[in-house]
């Protein structure tokens, strides 16, 4: 078979993309895995600056599913540890554990107290499923909503949260409780967990080196232990036609190739552009992370965790990172790196065209937060700016997102989308490997059905208008 010729092209090396290409080359299939980046692992690539290894934010392992377990288990060859788990809310001016912890009830002011006990009270009926507003108030209250999940929201999509859709909420934010022993997802939950008399470990999986992104650099390594497999970096298909049976595309770099079916990873604005005559715009967030290699003794020891998310409408930073809890061995001696994580908007940006300007702002929010001691401590800043970090869900993205897949389904039926930009659904990189193990089996005609991705993430509703987000992932 000529090299430019192959059963499948996958557009995408992050954890979907790499995952598909494994178990396809396994089964004796030839597929060339096309990357826009220099390096493999997408949103789950790790940077080493000298022995400081940083993540592309919180990324940790966290599945019982034994599937995924099981493919962990295979590229690792047992070489990952098991984690705790520690995660805080910055607002109101304080660092509050999540889940809340008796203690933080004496934290919050008076008056929030009040009125989220009052809050439980009231009998908050939903009227609009769709609605992310009435989603939060029916589970939290108007007081936790207006404090913390209306602020943090609107600054991290950087979009109205009136106009934000409820599976937001469903896939984001009742995930920050991992353990099914644990119920937080309603003001009522969180009031009876205060009563627990201990607090219910967590595990997570790390790997043992190399940060979360040796996980898929070793994935990397095994897919190049296979002859039919070849991967193409800093580039993308830029031309595509099928005639039926064969694609013959075209990367920006003028090379051709030929396949019999695409598996899509990437920005959907980008395929469908290729593909459809018309198409609708579905939105995505851009990231930028500030990685600073930071000395342990100016960080406050008090404050750190793993995550720590901070709601505060006019900050800067949306979350923050402590790459020290995830891996002691991602610091060096004497050092506690964090990343701090700054979103924006791609249809109107505001900070990812110049994210070095934003470094002061950063730092200095750092020291207001009570988290650094000084600016002094921070001895260097390695700032990455990365595109496609999160699908937006607006009130109306099921109807855009089903438009979308519709218009590509039309132009073939072999094209398959896959992963968080792909099939349009915020997942993680456990929910990522199963489905592209999913798709993989299907493709290879190992099963008939089709992976219900969106009840198996998490999500309320039903989509309205077009296909489901559910079905659209393998069927367009």
């Amino acid at each position: 078979m000529p090299d430019s010729s192959f059963d499948f092209c996958i557009v995408g090396a992050g954890p979907s993309g790499l995952t598909a290409a494994y178990q396809l080359l396994k089964s004796g299939c030839s597929v060339v895995l096309i990357e826009r980046q220099g390096r493999v692992g997408g949103l789950a690539k790790s940077y080493d600056y000298g022995g400081q290894i940083f993540d592309t934010g919180p990324k940790r392992f966290h599945t019982d599913d034994p599937i995924v377990l099981d493919f962990i288990q295979e590229i690792t060859k047992g070489h990952i540890t098991k984690i705790g788990r520690s995660t805080k809310v910055y607002f109101l001016g304080n660092y509050f554990e999540w889940p809340l912890q008796s203690k933080d009830l004496l934290k919050m002011p008076l008056g929030v107290s009040l009125k989220c006990a009052l809050d439980l009270l009231k009998e908050r009926p939903i009227t609009d499923k769709s609605s992310f507003h009435q989603y939060i108030n029916s589970k939290y209250g108007e007081t936790l909503y207006s404090v913390f999940f209306k602020p943090y929201t609107q600054k991290f999509l950087r979009w109205d949260t009136e106009d934000i859709h409820s599976d937001w909420a469903s896939t984001g934010i009742n995930r920050t409780v991992i353990d099914k022993r644990i119920k937080a997802n309603s003001l009522f939950d969180l009031f009876k967990a205060l009563l627990l008399p201990a607090k219910v470990e967590t595990e997570f999986l790390y790997p043992t080196e190399g940060g979360f992104g040796g996980f898929y650099e070793q994935l990397l390594g095994l897919c190049r232990d296979y002859p039919g497999f070849r991967l193409i970096l800093s580039d993308t298909i830029v031309r595509l036609s099928d005639d039926g049976k064969q694609f013959e595309a075209q990367t920006g770099a003028g090379e051709r190739l030929t396949f019999t079916d695409l598996i899509w990873t990437g920005n959907l604005n980008a395929l469908s552009g290729i593909v459809a005559t018309q198409h609708t715009h579905v939105h995505y967030l851009n990231t930028i992370f500030y990685n600073l290699i930071c000395r342990q003794q100016g960080v406050a020891s008090r404050q750190t965790a793993q995550w720590i998310y901070v709601s505060r409408g006019d900050s800067l930073i949306s979350r923050l990172t402590c790459m020290k809890e995830f891996a002691p061995y991602t610091c060096g001696e004497g050092h506690y790196n964090i990343i701090a994580e700054l979103t924006d908007s791609q249809a109107n940006p505001v900070y990812f065209r110049d994210p070095d300007r934003h470094i002061d702002g950063i730092l200095n929010e750092l020291v207001k937060m009570r988290f650094l001691k000084h600016r002094k401590h921070v001895e260097s800043v390695h700032v990455v700016p990365v595109e496609d970090t999160y699908p937006i869900y607006h009130r109306g993205y099921n109807k855009d997102f089903g438009s979308a897949a519709a218009g590509i389904k039309k132009f073939s039926k072999r094209i398959h989308l896959l992963g968080r930009c792909g099939a349009f659904w915020y997942n993680n990189s456990d929910h990522s490997i199963r489905f592209a193990i999913e798709m993989a089996g299907q493709l290879l005609g190992r099963q008939r059905r089709e992976f219900d991705y969106r009840a198996y993430f998490g999500g309320s509703y039903p989509a309205v208008g077009g296909p489901s987000p559910g079905n659209a992932g393998q069927g367009a």
